[in-house]
């Protein structure tokens, strides 16, 4: 028999229980991976429905485990889940069904996800150990304040360049700017827009340590915010908070152990507080701290854990960037299947999921090819089409709950959250080093790169005021 790996034990399991049970009994359950990957599906039909009732104790479980979970297994049914899934079944519990006294709790978990699954709408609770902010629901983006996140799956892609420009564009026209570096396990934001004497004592991985030993007094934030040389030409303020102070540079010693206690939630008598529930706070700390405008927040790289609030924790404007190459369309496609199911989630109780609109591919590095940038379009089209934006078949709304109208744009929409900003390529900013070249922020030198940029970074903030007005 083919050994299960983990892309096939879900569709394999709901192909044996539609064989066994019918589709209905699949969509009326809720299946369980728990965080080794192992399935577990809960009935929501009484065990006196199926013959030869008898509990199931094997590795992992007793019969007191069982009784824990409400439920008895069938014996024949629990046994071909075992034989077909193999290491991916929970061989104590496969199979648990209501009891007339009521049904598991996680039946009507407001974590499960609708999942497509072979042309069968199941719900799934996925319990993760790490990763588990890709779960938690995105926040809409209702602030007083303002927020566009700077994300990349790949470094080196002039997303921290695209940054400091917008901050020094921004001041520039008198707006107050607060620039956070959340990209702790790579910082490098603070160098390019602190001079080393403006560098302040603390960092961001210093502020989420401190959190979880009782938190940042009111008069102490100061000592976590550098203003950046860019205020010295008048106009605006830049405060940087970056991911590491100067304590962190005094003491490199002892970044590895802040950066390890700094990814941890943080636990309280009123439950636990994830890290991206920390990093909001601490962000709704610094803004009642100082009068800012907007703040411009540069993401961690890549799908790890501290990139999900950054994503979708902060009801943010999201800026995706990515290169016109395959890597970048495979790399979200990623991202969007994951947010796909926040989404179908969302829109099956009823909600909008509305902060789908937050997200905005950036086509950096762009060169004067024509027929690449349409190719890059029409490959982000076709993302959004297959995972973020809402389906149109009838069949498909009805089978998830989701309300009948949606979000969907045409392809060539070009205020749809699809189409792309462009930065095209200018060799000029492969050495950028606005800390020893200081003309390099002078609206000369990156007007013709990054004006359309800028201009769109500016509808932004002008749709945030009048969501705001409104």
């Amino acid at each position: 028999m083919k050994q299960i790996l983990f892309d096939d034990a879900l569709p394999t399991l709901v192909d044996l229980l539609k064989k066994e049970r019918g589709n209905e009994f699949v969509e009326q359950g809720t299946f369980l991976r728990d965080a080794d990957g192992r399935l577990t599906f809960f009935a929501r039909h009484v065990g006196s429905q199926e013959p030869e009732q008898t509990q199931i104790a094997g590795k992992g479980g007793n019969r007191q485990d069982n009784a824990h979970f409400h439920g008895i297994s069938s014996i024949p049914l629990a046994q071909k889940i075992i034989d077909a899934l193999g290491s991916y079944a929970r061989a104590d519990r496969p199979i648990v069904y209501s009891d007339e006294n009521g049904q598991p709790p996680l039946l009507d978990s407001p974590d499960c996800l609708p999942v497509l699954v072979n042309d069968v709408f199941c719900q799934l609770v996925d319990r993760r150990i790490v990763g588990a902010g890709w779960l938690t629901a995105p926040t809409e983006a209702m602030l007083s304040i303002p927020r566009i996140v700077f994300a990349s799956l790949k470094g080196g892609v002039g997303r921290s360049t695209a940054l400091t420009i917008t901050a020094a564009d921004l001041a520039r026209r008198n707006l107050n700017v607060l620039v956070i570096d959340l990209d702790l396990e790579a910082p490098g934001l603070g160098h390019l827009l602190l001079e080393g004497d403006r560098a302040p004592e603390y960092g961001v991985i210093d502020f989420l340590v401190e959190n979880g030993m009782g938190g940042v007094a009111y008069d102490q934030l100061n000592s976590f915010v550098g203003t950046s040389q860019l205020t010295a030409g008048g106009g605006g303020r830049v405060d940087v908070v970056p991911a590491i102070g100067r304590r962190s540079v005094q003491y490199p010693e002892n970044i590895l152990p802040k950066l390890s206690r700094a990814m941890l939630e943080d636990v309280g008598d009123d439950g636990s507080i994830s890290v991206g529930q920390q990093i909001s706070g601490m962000i709704e700390q610094l803004t009642s701290h100082g009068t800012y405008d907007v703040v411009l927040i540069d993401s961690r790289a890549g799908l790890a854990e501290l990139t999900a609030p950054a994503i979708t924790g902060l009801g943010a404007t999201v800026l995706l960037f990515g290169t016109a190459q395959t890597q970048t369309i495979e790399g979200y496609r990623a991202l969007f299947a994951a947010l796909r199911l926040l989404a179908q989630r969302d829109r099956a109780r009823g909600g909008s999921a509305n902060w789908r609109l937050s997200l905005r591919p950036v086509y950096a590095k762009a060169s004067l090819n024509n027929d690449k940038a349409q190719q890059f379009r029409h490959d982000f089209f076709d993302l959004y089409s297959e995972y973020l934006y809402d389906a149109e078949q009838p069949e498909i709304i009805e089978r998830t709950n989701a309300p009948a109208s949606g979000l969907r744009f045409s392809r060539e929409d070009t205020v749809a959250p699809h189409w792309p900003l462009m930065i095209p390529f200018s060799p000029a900013f492969v050495d950028f080093d606005p800390t020893r070249e200081a003309d390099q922020l002078t609206t000369q030198f990156y007007q013709q790169s990054f004006g359309p940029f800028l201009n769109t970074i500016d509808s932004i903030l002008a749709s945030a005021s009048e969501g705001l007005a409104l």
